[in-house]
């Protein structure tokens, strides 16, 4: 699986209509026990190694790990096990630049050329919302044949942005929703710019150290991290090691590693009033116009799907060996967050199913 395929297939994975009695068989599950017994079948078959936690306000219902960390050493994942988190990282990003808008830095409906030094004539249409709600008309840069070859080399942020700076746009921005990481490269970018200092800085300073996420951070192939998982993939022989990407360039598009703990930290914090104000909250959360896949729409990094039983808040991810959801139901406080180390739809499945459950308890 490419990374081009992965990011964005892990979207339309999660955004994929799930029939909820077969994915969780007790929809109604509250019990540890429970919970677990939804996800074994999947880890049981095969499809599945990871991390899931489920919690509910301040009580954690499940918090568990299936499969091996590193399959050549048989090394069991653990709660404490790290992810790469993929697409995931985009709500760090948007919520980034909302914390610049706040301080008077960004006003996320000026032009992008206003941030963007050089910035294409094509792009004179592009507003900062346009890029957080995937509606700016960017063609979609790990989508390209070039980039199947790209990803394996070091490759810079600016020869990253060339890739697709002189391409036609794929529509006239803010006509309609597609999903292209593009968009959350010129965001880290914009964020860079604004903050004079690097993406991996500012949200360690500004989201990771006061949350207390100590176990995130941005992925680097070079260094030695404790607790790393191994990523792998399925193949027709059976799981093999996952293909090498540059962890470099998904940068606030999708170059996160992370906790199932500390996922919840995030989720606690985001809708806990201690990292936005109540309107940029309000803003995060608030979908453009454009239904995005399955009855989704999409805000600001994060996927919106209102049920008549209420309000689910998601992302799904996927990149190299990895596959991840988070998500959270605001009503009663329920986030659920499946991390996976093997590519394949079990994490999306996962995650939702056990989100849906939570409606309407």
């Amino acid at each position: 699986m490419t990374f081009a395929r992965s990011l964005t297939r892990a979207v339309h994975l999660s955004l994929a209509p799930l029939a909820l009695a077969a994915v969780c068989p007790g929809a109604h599950a509250q019990s540890t026990e429970e919970l677990a017994a939804v996800v074994e079948p999947e880890a049981d078959s095969g499809a599945y190694m990871g991390a899931v936690l489920v919690a509910k306000s301040d009580e954690v219902l499940l918090n568990q790990a299936w499969g091996s960390a590193n399959l050549e050493w048989d090394i069991a994942n653990t709660s404490e096990t790290r992810f790469r988190i993929g697409s995931v990282t985009k709500q760090f990003t948007a919520v980034s630049i909302l914390l610049l808008q706040e301080r008077g830095l960004i006003n996320v409906d000026d032009p992008i050329g206003k941030y963007i030094a050089n910035a294409p004539a094509t792009w004179s249409g592009i507003t900062v919302r346009n890029l957080l709600q995937h509606t700016s008309g960017l063609p979609n840069v790990t989508s390209l044949d070039e980039f199947g070859t790209q990803k394996f080399l070091p490759t810079s942020q600016d020869e990253l942005i060339a890739m697709f700076s002189n391409l036609p746009l794929d529509f006239k921005p803010g006509s309609q929703w597609s999903y292209s990481n593009s968009n959350f490269v010129i965001l880290t970018r914009i964020v860079e710019t604004v903050s004079k200092t690097s993406y991996q800085e500012f949200v360690k300073t500004n989201i990771f150290v006061p949350l207390g996420m100590d176990s995130t951070g941005i992925d680097r192939s070079s260094e030695i991290l404790p607790m790393r998982a191994a990523g792998y993939s399925p193949s027709e022989d059976g799981i093999v090691n996952a293909e090498y990407v540059n962890m470099a360039i998904p940068a606030g598009a999708g170059a996160l590693y992370s906790t199932t703990g500390d996922l919840r930290k995030w989720q606690r914090g985001l809708f806990g009033g201690k990292v936005l104000s109540e309107a940029s909250l309000a803003q995060l959360t608030t979908p453009s116009e454009f239904e995005a896949v399955a009855g989704a729409k999409y805000a600001m990094g994060l996927l919106i799907t209102d049920t008549p039983d209420g309000r689910l808040i998601w992302h799904g991810g996927g990149i190299e060996g990895f596959n991840a959801f988070l998500g959270h139901n605001p009503e009663n406080k329920t986030t659920v967050v499946v991390l996976a180390n093997l590519n394949g739809g079990s994490a999306a499945k996962l995650g939702m199913g056990l989100l849906q459950a939570s409606l309407g308890k």
